[in-house]
């Protein structure tokens, strides 16, 4: 049988963290046909890839790439890693469900994920990597109870329910919490246990933002392991760090509870980003009452009578010069393009003449009408290569973004151009783990906890979704100041059996679409 192509000479490395081997891949189809020496099979292409390590393709394990679609279909800031699947609906937020008529900036209003699909395939939308999408609980809430702070009610809390029953059917891979922002903070143990009792109905996965990665993360923890105490759902740390500076040092203790968590019975795992900054929207800095009713409530606050509360509730945060140089603004929502590549302080000083620091942080939320988003600069790389050295996978939390910096039109955290590339640099530079576990880590790891049965592996009749790279030379490129620059070291990139990347270069196939959840 003539194959559709061969990659020839490589070292395999197969996403089971079993030690690499010396082997021939050829590609029939969307499939892998065959895995060994070749020698005697003949393909209509045929690549030399000598000294270059192929593996699965990569699994971004948390992503907010839902509806980058509809900006750039390249997704070339994950391609150019080797990521053929992002994990998506993260953090509580997903474009469905949403209320007819709703008001959504740049985004879909979908009513359920399988009017996401068809409007994607109806509308002639393509992508470069596939989804593997969640449902976000702070979608969910937002569409039956609103923005309020209060419990559900038991009504509520069954069309809840309902709703997150459908979705499973449909294929989403499970739930995503945002327990930090809004609406997902008002929510109570009680719907949290619940929920999550319908995701393992349906053999789903719960991942999580926690309500506090910080002080409050022990808290947290527990928190997030009732709802597996409850329901037995696999509940999953979405970006595991810490990220206060009073609980810098902390990593060990930590993974020890998360470990003593595992040897009573409890299903937990974690991702994390290679990076000691984060990156979200700087109304996380506001007082949780401020929020009560979202954004355009935080923004009558700021503009009405506890305009002065909110502040003093930013200032817990931005107290001085020193806190106010940890805030870089990164994308202003297209509001205030100046300050884009600037820190708080800088802005306050220079654009505000101020060095009341906290009142400029309202002022800038007022001026991009709480769009603007931010790198925080907050937690410790001690910390974070103790938790690297761990069994947590790898997720950006960033977004997929073109190659152009005339087309990103912001300067984004460079997780999302570099989280793969860089977690494989620190392994190799500081021997932080085997590469094949490093592998093991972002593909059959992944495709485990989200039980993706067909990818993940690089094995004979799973799909071809492929990645090649040198093991050597493989890094990132992109900065915090000059982020828009694509990763180095990834030679050749399969998405279901197509050319996606090849000799370095993106091509024109657009292969990716949203997987579904088999049971």
């Amino acid at each position: 049988m003539m194959m559709d192509y061969i990659l020839r000479g490589g070292t395999v490395v197969d996403g089971s963290g079993e030690k690499g081997y010396a082997a021939d891949v050829a590609i029939k189809g969307d499939t892998i046909a065959m895995v060994g020496d070749l020698s005697g099979i003949r393909a209509e292409h045929e690549l030399d890839v000598r000294g270059l390590v192929v593996a699965p393709g990569f699994i971004d394990a948390h992503s907010h790439s839902d509806l980058s679609f509809l900006q750039d279909d390249s997704h070339a800031s994950k391609l150019y890693q080797g990521i053929t699947t992002e994990v998506t609906g993260q953090c509580g937020d997903s474009p469905f469900p949403a209320c007819a008529g709703e008001e959504m900036p740049g985004a879909w209003n979908c009513a359920s994920f399988e009017e996401l699909v068809r409007r994607f395939e109806e509308d002639g939308h393509k992508m470069a990597v596939h989804q593997a999408i969640m449902l976000g609980h702070g979608s969910l809430r937002a569409h039956v109870v609103g923005y309020e702070d209060r419990a559900a009610t038991g009504a509520e809390l069954e069309k809840m329910k309902q709703l997150l029953d459908r979705e499973m059917q449909s294929g989403v891979f499970g739930l995503s919490m945002g327990l930090e922002y809004a609406p997902g903070f008002f929510a109570d143990q009680r719907e949290l246990n619940e929920l999550g009792s319908v995701v393992e109905k349906h053999q789903g996965v719960v991942t999580c933002h926690m309500r506090d990665e910080g002080l409050g993360i022990n808290e947290a923890l527990e928190e997030l392991m009732a709802v597996n105490r409850f329901s037995g759902v696999h509940v999953h740390v979405s970006h595991l760090k810490l990220d206060h500076h009073q609980a810098h040092g902390r990593a060990q203790s930590v993974w020890k509870k998360i470990l003593q968590a595992r040897d009573s019975g409890v299903r937990i795992t974690a991702d994390m980003y290679p990076f000691t900054a984060s990156c979200t929207g700087l109304s996380i800095r506001c007082p949780k009452w401020s929020l009560d009713g979202g954004d355009e409530a935080l923004l009558a606050h700021l503009r009405g009578d506890r305009r002065q509360e909110v502040i003093e509730g930013i200032r817990t945060h931005y107290f001085d010069a020193e806190q106010a140089e940890t805030c870089l603004f990164c994308d202003d929502g297209g509001m205030w393009p100046e300050i884009a590549g600037k820190t708080l302080r800088f802005v306050a000083e220079e654009f505000l003449h101020t060095q009341d620091y906290a009142w400029a942080a309202a002022e800038v939320l007022l001026r991009t009408k709480a769009r603007i988003n931010c790198i925080f600069f907050v937690m410790s790389e001690q910390d974070m290569k103790y938790f690297l050295m761990q069994d947590v996978m790898i997720g950006s939390d960033g977004w997929a973004f073109s190659g152009d910096p005339e087309k990103v039109k912001s300067k984004p955290h460079p997780r999302s151009f570099g989280s793969a590339a860089e977690f494989l640099r620190i392994c190799r530079e500081e021997k932080l783990c085997p590469l094949e576990k490093a592998v093991h880590r972002m593909t059959g790891m992944v495709a485990d906890m989200l039980g993706i049965c067909d990818r993940g592996r690089l094995a004979e009749g799973m799909k071809a979704d492929i990645a090649v790279f040198d093991a050597d030379s493989i890094k990132p490129r992109s900065t915090y100041l000059n982020p828009v620059q694509l990763a180095q070291g990834v030679s050749h990139v399969f998405v279901d059996g197509a050319p996606a990347l090849l000799y370095g270069s993106q091509t024109a196939n657009r292969n990716g679409k949203f997987l579904r959840k088999n049971i």
